[in-house]
């Protein structure tokens, strides 16, 4: 029998039902004998004291159970970086593409843990850096998405993408974006980007209402060197990461970005699969065979 994993749970506060479904979870995970460790936000649900932050969660457990939709994950992952451990989510969000289970299923969940009868699969992740006048100012990891886009009020922008030191292409519209496989079920697929399998290995770079039909979302591999660069701009542009605000660019900027060192394990159950999950959540249809 797999030795019982060492088990930290973390849990969005403002989801509807967050509190019944987390107690649920630690009465099932003690049943089997795992007292389950909880972060700031669950331990606060719970009346349970202060709870411990997500870095030092890292150093002591084997993984973590994640309740809430992908933003919650998407936060998990920017906080621990380069620490993260393996993340099994239930869904209490909305669409959660990144979840294994759905509170109803949550029972199951528990037992696959326990057992290790689940599957294991590492999505690459996006390093990068913003550099001004040559010298970085922001460093960012994302799981989804970097995206080049103008403010509220901007015009159209103009941004060269240079990927392995040969310009690609200078895309004029609203913006610019580089997926990874994960994030191309997010802004990327609204933007008209492909779907992608999430174990490929590659990038996709997607222009956002691009002024020329020939500009055409490119994929690329995963190895691949790619830099952002902002030509001069007559109004201010935002950079974001997996949605979240990094920086306003008023000036000549530069992004550079390559495959980070690390990637997420994400546990899925057994009998999930990437088809499954399009036909789910974006209403594929199809005959079982």
């Amino acid at each position: 029998m797999a030795e019982a994993p060492r088990v930290a749970i973390v849990a969005n506060p403002a989801k509807v039902g967050a509190r019944e479904l987390l107690a649920s979870l630690v009465d099932r995970f003690s049943a089997r004998d795992i007292v389950p460790l909880l972060d700031p936000g669950a331990a606060t649900l719970l009346g349970r004291g202060e709870g411990l932050p997500l870095l030092e969660l890292s150093d002591r457990v084997d993984l973590f159970v994640v309740l809430g939709g992908d933003g919650t994950i998407l936060w998990v992952v920017r906080q621990l970086k380069e620490k993260i451990k393996p993340i099994a989510a239930i869904n209490t969000g909305t669409l959660g593409f990144l979840t294994c289970a759905t509170e109803e299923e949550s029972n199951e969940l528990v037992e696959a843990l326990v057992t290790g009868n689940y599957v294991q699969t590492e999505r690459i992740m996006i390093a990068g850096d913003l550099e001004r006048e040559g010298m970085p100012t922001e460093t960012f990891v994302a799981l989804n998405e970097v995206t080049l886009c103008r403010s509220v009020d901007a015009r159209v922008i103009h941004v060269e993408a240079v990927i392995d030191d040969r310009i690609a292409n200078r895309y004029t519209g609203d913006g610019l974006i580089l997926a990874t496989p994960t994030g191309s079920t997010a802004y990327s697929l609204s933007a008209g980007g492909p779907l992608v399998q999430p174990g490929a290995d590659v990038f996709v770079v997607t222009p956002i209402c691009p002024h020329t039909l020939a500009n055409r979302p490119l994929v690329v591999g995963a190895s691949s060197r790619l830099v952002f660069k902002v030509m001069e701009q007559r109004d201010d542009l935002v950079l974001s990461v997996d949605g979240q605000l990094v920086a306003h660019i008023t000036d000549l900027a530069t992004v550079k970005m390559e495959r980070a060192e690390f990637s997420l394990p994400l546990i899925s159950m057994p009998d999930q699969n990437f088809y499954g999950v399009l036909h789910q959540k974006l209403g594929w249809t199809g005959s079982a065979i």
